[in-house]
Order: C-alpha cells, then sequence, then structure tokens
C-alpha cells in the first residue's frame, strides 16, 4: 500500500520505517522542516522500559489538590472545555484495576520498543548515544518509597538506603538525611531522541519504499465515499491508499476534522541541557517529578507536567527551576548555557498509547505515546505494522486500541 505518515517525530519516524520495511511505499509529511522538531526534540533523553506506570492513578488522585495549590515546583493548570472532558476520563482512570491493567499493557509494549530497537541498530548504523547507564530513582518521602516497587517491576530492581544512594552516584551531592530511599534498575538506558530522529530520518531519505515532505503544512482530509483517500497541503493534495496519524498533540484537531474525537491533551513539559556529563546514571528526583539524563557531554534536566492548552512558549520561571535544582542536585559548573526547551507530550487519559484503526476507514492511529514517546516508540511502530499488514501483533493490541474511547 501506498501509507501518508502524518508527523515526523519519533513516532512518525518509527512508523514509517517498520511500514516502508514491511514493502509498503511510505510518505512523510511534517509542517517542520526538520525531523523531531517538537516533543522529540529534547525531552527527557531516558529510554526508561520498566518505569511506565500511568500518570491516572489513586495515589495520584490523593497528591494532586497539593500538587496544584503547592507553588512554583506543582502542576500548573489553565482550565478549559478539553481539560474538563480530559479530566473526566482521567478521574475515571485513577482506580487500582485500571492502574494494573495499564502496567500489564506499557510494560509489554516497552518490552516490545526494547526489542525492535536492539533489531534496528543490529541492520542499521545509528548514532544517538545510547547507553546502557541504569536508573535511579530518588524518594524524599517515606509514603512514595513504601509505594516504590510497583507489581510487575523488572526483578532486577535493588532497593537501596539513601548511603546507597550517594555511593551508587558519585555526582550527586544531597545529603543522606534529604532521602528515604532510592529504587536502581541497572539495564535503563538513556539516548538523544533528537540524534535518533535526524539519523532515522537520514535512512528514510535514501530508502526506496519512502518519500519525505517537510516544511509542508497539513490541512483538511478529504473523505471520499466515509474512507480518507487524501490530505490538503500546502504544496498540493496528497493521495494515498492509507495514512498514519502521528502528529502528537496536533492529533485530536486532525481527528476532529474527520469527524472523531481523541482524547488526547497537551501536557507541557521544559528541558534544560547543560554542557558536561554531571552524573554516571540516569537518575529521576521522584518527589519533584525531575529527571537527569547524562548524555555524550551534557547532562540532559526535564520535568514538570503543565496542563495549559496549545501554549509551548519556553516559560522562564520553569526553567530557572529546573538550573536551579541541577545546582542543588549534583556537581556542574553554571556556564549559563543550557539550552532550554518546552514541548507538548500528548497525554491520554489512562497514559496509554492509541494504536491501530480509527473509526474512518484509511486512517490509522499512532498517537498519544505521552511522556513515554521516546520509549514506546519501536514498539508502537511494530504493533502498528503488524495491524496494518494482518499478522499476529507482536503484543496484545486491545489495550491500546481507539475503541476504548471511540
Amino acid at each position: 500500500m501506498k501509507i501518508g505518515i502524518l508527523g515526523a517525530g519519533v513516532v512518525g519516524l518509527t512508523s514509517a520505517w517498520w511500514l516502508a520495511e514491511a514493502g509498503h511505499q511510505v510518505v512523510i509529511v511534517d509542517r517542520h522542516a526538520t525531523p523531531g522538531a517538537e516533543a522529540s526534540r529534547a525531552n527527557g533523553a531516558q529510554l526508561s522500559y520498566n518505569f511506565v506506570a500511568p500518570f491516572a492513578s489513586p495515589a495520584m488522585l490523593r497528591k494532586l489538590p497539593g500538587m496544584l495549590l503547592s507553588g512554583e515546583d506543582a502542576v500548573r493548570v489553565s482550565p478549559s472545555l478539553d481539560l474538563v472532558r480530559w479530566g473526566i476520563g482521567f478521574l475515571r482512570a485513577c482506580t487500582n484495576a485500571e492502574v494494573a491493567r495499564t502496567l500489564v499493557a506499557q510494560l509489554a509494549l516497552a518490552t516490545l520498543s526494547r526489542a525492535e530497537l536492539e533489531l534496528l541498530l543490529r541492520s542499521q548504523d545509528i548514532e544517538f548515544g545510547l547507553r546502557t547507564a541504569g536508573k535511579l530513582v530518588l524518594y524524599r518521602s517515606a509514603g512514595d518509597f513504601a509505594e516504590a516497587r510497583l507489581p510487575g517491576a523488572d526483578a532486577e530492581q535493588q532497593v537501596l538506603t539513601p548511603a546507597e544512594c550517594l555511593a551508587l552516584e558519585p555526582g550527586l551531592r544531597l545529603a543522606a538525611r534529604a532521602l528515604a530511599g532510592g529504587v536502581y534498575t541497572p539495564s535503563e538506558q538513556v539516548g538523544d531522541c533528537a540524534a535518533f530522529c535526524a539519523a532515522l530520518f537520514a535512512l528514510l531519505k535514501q530508502h526506496r519504499n519512502a518519500d519525505v515532505r517537510m516544511a509542508t503544512p497539513i490541512g483538511n482530509p478529504v473523505v471520499t465515499r466515509g474512507r480518507l483517500t487524501a490530505i490538503e497541503t500546502a504544496h498540493g493534495k496528497i493521495e494515498a491508499d492509507g495514512f498514519v496519524l502521528s502528529l502528537g498533540s496536533g492529533s485530536k484537531a486532525f481527528a476532529r476534522a474527520c469527524g472523531f474525537d481523541l482524547p488526547i491533551y497537551p501536557v507541557k513539559g521544559h528541558s534544560i541541557t547543560i554542557p558536561g556529563r554531571a552524573l554516571s546514571h540516569s537518575v529521576t528526583d521522584y518527589s519533584r517529578k525531575i529527571v537527569y539524563a547524562p548524555l555524550e557531554g551534557a547532562t540532559r534536566v526535564a520535568g514538570f507536567a503543565d496542563f495549559k492548552g496549545y501554549d509551548n512558549a519556553i516559560e522562564p520561571t520553569r526553567i530557572a527551576t529546573l538550573k536551579a535544582a541541577a545546582l542543588q542536585t549534583f556537581a556542574i559548573e553554571d556556564t549559563g548555557s543550557n539550552a532550554p526547551w518546552a514541548g507538548l507530550r500528548p497525554m491520554t487519559p489512562d497514559s496509554r498509547p492509541v494504536i491501530g484503526a480509527s473509526p474512518l476507514a484509511g486512517l490509522f492511529l499512532n498517537t498519544g505515546q505521552g511522556m513515554l514517546g521516546w520509549t514506546l516508540a519501536c514498539g508502537s511502530a511494530r504493533l502498528l505494522t503488524d495491524l496494518i499488514d494482518g499478522r499476529e501483533p507482536a503484543c496484545p493490541p486491545e489495550p491500546f486500541s481507539a475503541a476504548r474511547y471511540v
């Protein structure tokens, strides 16, 4: 088939690669001139295959009022009708049964994603600073630490005392009394998502089954006899046998234009990239919701979950908070150069992506990965390709079906 890939972020590009390798002719369409220009550009850089717990949970429901009221480090919200509708779904997902269902599904997809990335790297020379750095999650609260080991978590996870955390990661300059403990998973990885997107895009440009249409804003869908047959763009109509919607937070608007609603909300995050690798391991400050990833010659610091609609402007106060947290957490030289970034993560109420057929014939979905887009991208692409080709899916597809929403 000829398949149009709407979006050239990490999810769109992996979808394009897996489909092209399966023999389909793919046309990648994106409004930006370069790939990975939005949420993929400077995310947290952690490939967290064992840490896929949903944002919605009974514990989060208990903490949310305090997070909304506690000040600078809290979640920020700008009320809207879209957020209210999304929030109703979020509340429904805050049950133990839903959390368990999501954990099982996400762990299976994450495991598949890691395996598919490894297969890709065996056949293609892609450099993006991939490293098995191990992940240390720090807990400042005794209550959070008591809930740290979730059902289904990797058996290799090690529960550490505050002193053991500081001994494991000598780059930390926290006092032991500031911590309740930590959980360390040696197998977790880090990698530069933007570099991965650039490398995969370069391969796709040379692929016999791929066509690239960058700097091409996507317009209205063209529906013929109940089927999506083409899309309008700023540079003319693009026709195809099928299309894959991977526009991140922009997926909701395109779905609406196609006649159905996707409960995707743009959750804003910020990051800075500080020159110098200050840590040996990937570190997550669970209580402050800030992650630190050691990259090649730099340290990525990312955090926050702001529900403020489609505003993706960089907020100086958020950048200042990240920089202050980094200075307090590990030893760095304050060079003043920190490459500030803000991006919108496409979140569903239950944190699971939407993968597979849509209510509109001719349109497939691979979107809604939220804060786990980098981690789940390769697995999502494999699952999508299996579903399009009618093969036995590589992991259970039902938890990711659009039928749960539309």
